[in-house]
């Protein structure tokens, strides 16, 4: 069997659409297509998702070996457990995969810190906007009086606006940091009893 002759075998076994495929590996439907067709060759990182995805080894995709050889199950990880995870993660280089697999909701922890900070800011531009203004205080304390124009300009002006934006903006990072973070530490938590 030639190389294009196993990835038609292989989707087709395994069921996939040539859409289904190309999602998986990250690429176009045409591609797919020709690989199967011979027109054209797969990429070394693509045959080795290829090879993982399926259970094959990439030795036996590149043979001229009609007997599939599947891989053991010690050496890899299952398929069925990686699917779990989002396709672009699949796609990265292994090393960097297995990384964001085990410590990808640090990085979740990340966004929601960077999230807080940035929302902070934009409670500090808004306080300082308002404190230089003297909206707090006694009404003595400003220098332009209780004027409804003053007032409005000055919880209108760009420094408080941008420190609203601040706050909108780091209010979903924040959110966002911890959802993916709880996602990712369950992933995780779960492909450890997986391999138990």
């Amino acid at each position: 069997m030639k190389l294009n002759e196993k990835i038609f075998y292989l989707r087709k076994k395994e069921g996939y659409s040539q859409e289904a495929l190309a999602e998986k590996l990250g690429v176009s439907r045409q591609a797919v297509s020709k690989w199967e067709n011979g027109d054209a060759d797969p990429e070394i990182s693509k045959l080795k998702l290829m090879a993982d995805l399926f259970g094959v080894t990439t030795d036996w995709l590149l043979s001229d070996n009609g007997i599939e050889v599947k891989r053991s199950t010690s050496s890899s990880p299952q398929p069925s457990a990686a699917s779990s995870m989002p396709s672009w993660v699949e796609n990265l280089p292994s090393i960097m995969a297995k990384m964001i697999k085990r410590y990808g909701w640090i990085v979740g922890l990340y966004v929601a810190f960077s999230g807080a900070a940035i929302a902070g800011l934009g409670f500090l531009a808004r306080f300082m906007t308002k404190r230089m203004f003297g909206l707090f205080g006694s009404p003595g304390d400003d220098l332009f009086g209780q004027d409804p124009v003053f007032i409005e300009f000055a919880t209108r002006n760009p420094v408080s606006v941008m420190g609203s934006v601040f706050i909108l903006i780091g209010s979903v990072l924040f959110i966002s940091g911890i959802l993916i973070a709880v996602a990712l530490k369950r992933y995780a938590q779960r492909e450890n009893h997986e391999k138990q």
